[in-house]
């Protein structure tokens, strides 16, 4: 389990109502689900995902599930088209890496370093780092 809960944070462009929600069981079902992985995808590269539709269907599931984000949004008329939505992107990785690694890793292939062995002579360099 994600050692931290995924937020996501809703607030408006006159910074009048901010309302921050744990959508770690939304990314669940998705993954459960095998839905919108191009999503998710999206949400592990660190960008959230366009597609206006992802964001509703997100919302509508977690209302289910979370009386203070249904009494939020009931009270404001849902959402608007000038709201800021954010999401914890690191906590968003660490819980794929995790629990769902064949999400994380496919078609994404992690950069190694190879370090040549032995030591580097800096002693060229001395002459360009002297004072003068």
């Amino acid at each position: 389990m994600a050692k931290e809960k995924i937020r996501c944070s809703i607030t408006s462009a006159d910074l009048e109502t901010a309302f921050s929600c744990d959508c770690q069981k939304w990314i669940r079902h998705l993954v459960a689900q095998r839905l919108k992985t191009d999503d998710l995808h999206r949400l592990i590269s660190g960008r959230f995902p366009t597609d206006k539709l992802f964001v509703l269907d997100m919302l509508e599931f977690l209302r289910k599930t979370d009386p203070h984000l249904d009494r939020f949004l009931a009270s404001r008329g849902g959402i608007h088209q000038d709201d800021h939505l954010a999401i914890e992107y690191s906590s968003v990785r660490q819980l794929l890496n995790s629990e769902f690694p064949e999400l994380a890793d496919a078609g994404h292939t992690r950069k190694i370093v190879k370090r040549r062995p032995g030591t580097v002579d800096l002693s060229p360099l001395a002459l360009l780092s002297r004072k003068r």
